[in-house]
């Protein structure tokens, strides 16, 4: 018999990693998730389908982000593989619903790997739409040659643009706060946007829960004392990489190559730490952005559909 259970986070969150694992592009570990946990102004409950002896199987989280327009939930189910077909993701699901729903949900979104058409069906039985394709795509820094691109970098800075980290300008909250403004401002003309981002203290939140977070790793393109652009990566020690969290240049300055110049800094500090490789995701629709990966060399990899599910009342 299956049985369901919170998730114990001494005893079960390696476990829950795993699964994660299968859907997250970012590597998670019991730690990610404990950092997680820690965020103010969440509602969420994490609970997990056992075995007999009890063995996690299954997982689902159901959630609620304090920047999250009110009534919107997040739900997602995973089980192991082995044990899909009995029941355990419906019956995950059905206990996160009723969770959201007690919180007043009236929307779902939820994320599946689009290489996993069978998450995919039972995502759409229950009412779920595809609102986005993300795009995910990986640059090998072993053999990425940076000669093809330096005079572009060149160009931008000769241009009386600077470029420098977190780390640079001494990771300061003002500097913390110019980094946040650029990246709301362009995370909301992304393609996939939902329309909400963190405010300024719950990005603080993250950084300080995030243990892939590094000063050095977040970087402002500005012109004279205006911002212009910004790109953030985080490190992930399991895989000796790093996950491009975000490119951003705002409106009124695109077309300058100032996103490609980003680019190419944060590849030349990933190279640096010795890292292995970048990863990132993109919007299938945001064609400039993926043209600036793929010319750097980005290769295409299995992405994500991003789902929707709009509750009947």
């Amino acid at each position: 018999m299956i049985g369901l259970r919170t998730a114990n986070p001494d005893t079960d969150y390696d476990r829950v990693a795993a699964l994660l694992n299968l859907l997250e592009s970012q590597p998670v570990t019991a730690d990610t998730i404990r950092g997680w946990d820690k965020r103010a102004g969440f509602s969420l409950r994490r609970e997990v389908a056992v075995s007999p002896a009890d063995e996690v199987i299954g997982y689902s989280v159901a959630v609620h982000a304090p920047w999250s327009p009110e009534h919107h939930f997040a739900i997602n189910v995973i089980v192991d593989p082995a044990r899909r077909g009995q029941g355990v993701g419906a019956a995950l699901y059905d206990r996160a619903l009723v969770f959201a729903r007690a919180g007043g949900a009236k929307h779902l979104d939820a994320e599946v790997r689009e290489d996993d058409p069978a998450a995919l069906r039972f995502a759409q039985m229950r009412g779920f739409t595809i609102a986005h394709h993300i795009f995910e795509s990986r640059i090998d820094l072993k053999t990425f040659d940076e000669r093809p691109f330096v005079s572009v970098l060149e160009s931008v800075l000769a241009a009386g643009i600077r470029i420098y980290s977190l780390a640079d300008a001494g990771d300061t909250v003002e500097e913390r706060r110019r980094l946040w403004q650029v990246n709301h401002d362009t995370s909301l003309t992304d393609p996939a946007s939902d329309g909400t981002f963190p405010g300024f203290d719950e990005m603080m939140d993250i950084w300080a829960n995030a243990d892939w977070f590094m000063p050095a790793g977040q970087f402002l393109a500005v012109e004279g004392d205006k911002p212009l652009g910004m790109a953030a990566v985080g490190y992930f020690k399991s895989t000796n990489s790093f996950y491009n969290m975000m490119t951003g240049v705002l409106p009124a300055a695109r077309g300058r190559k100032i996103a490609q110049a980003l680019k190419l800094v944060t590849i030349r500090f990933a190279q640096a730490q010795g890292a292995d490789y970048i990863a990132t995701n993109n919007a299938s629709n945001n064609a400039p952005m993926l043209a600036i990966n793929r010319k750097l060399g980005y290769v295409p990899l299995p992405g994500l559909y991003r789902l929707v599910n709009a509750l009947e009342a």
